[in-house]
């Protein structure tokens, strides 16, 4: 019966805030945006309409199991904090291999008390500090921004296809894999590369190496190992636009679908 009326309070909420004007993204809320990591986690902050969708993850490597937190938040100016009061948590299956996860169960899902109500802050060494009011789960961890990247990104007039993934749920492996696809259907090039972001600079630097894609006359494609290492920086503009700034500088938007194939031709 609880669970009803807290999902019916909710309900109410949402139906008021859709009758009112649209609010503008509070300007002490935007730093939070994007994607905050440390060994083992990973927060995601979002801006959706009037408020920010805020998911932890944190992966426990012996057992293989993320724990789960989703939080819809809304700024505090007097805080200068994200703050909820509406929290669930969650545990997932996670293969290692293939990075997918598997719904296990949920373990608690509502509303809470001002009491245990969740805060997110950014400190003044600029990492995210989540304070969970429920069970403490945040204490003594510090997250660090790693930008907006995650996703495909591309410009097909460029011919240019970027995908970016965060490799730092695996303790071990705290960096972007970046897989750059450059050409057309005849051939094209390759790039699997490693980086990390730099808040400070607010630019990604990868290096990695290339394979050339050429197709032959039957239509498959052979591919060419290049020895050569090289180098990619890319920094989030201002329209939300992705530059990439060792490619004479071109744009690249945002795929939602992301869902792309490199080695397609």
């Amino acid at each position: 019966m609880k669970r009803i009326l807290s999902m019916l309070l909710i309900a109410m909420l949402v139906f008021s805030v859709s009758l009112a004007e649209e609010v503008p993204q509070p300007e002490g809320g935007k730093p939070f945006e994007g994607y905050w990591a440390l060994m083992g986690g990973l927060i995601e902050i979002t801006y959706e309409e009037e408020g920010y969708r805020v998911t932890v993850d944190l992966l426990n490597q012996e057992d293989s199991i993320i724990t789960h937190w989703e939080y819809p938040c809304y700024y505090d100016i007097r805080t200068n904090a994200l703050e909820s009061i509406f929290a669930s948590k969650s545990a997932y299956a996670y293969d290692v291999e293939s990075k997918e996860a598997t719904f296990i169960e949920t373990e608690y899902e509502g509303l809470l008390d001002e009491s245990k109500s969740s805060l997110f802050h950014i400190n003044d060494q600029y990492k995210l500090i989540w304070d969970d009011g429920y069970e403490h789960a945040g204490e003594d961890l510090e997250f660090v921004s790693i930008g907006r990247f995650p996703g495909v990104w591309r410009n097909d007039a460029e011919e240019v296809v970027v995908s970016f993934t965060w490799e730092g749920l695996v303790e071990e492996s705290y960096y972007y894999t970046v897989q750059i696809r450059r050409g057309g259907e005849e051939t094209f090039t390759e790039f699997t590369m490693q980086g990390l972001y730099d808040p400070d600079t607010n630019k990604l630097t990868a290096s990695g190496t290339a394979i050339v894609f050429t197709k032959d006359a039957i239509g498959n494609y052979e591919p060419q190992a290049d020895s050569e290492t090289y180098d990619a920086v890319f920094s989030m503009l201002e329209n939300g636009h992705l530059l990439f700034e060792t490619a004479n500088g071109i744009e690249l938007e945002y795929d939602i679908m992301g869902e792309y194939d490199l080695s397609e031709g």
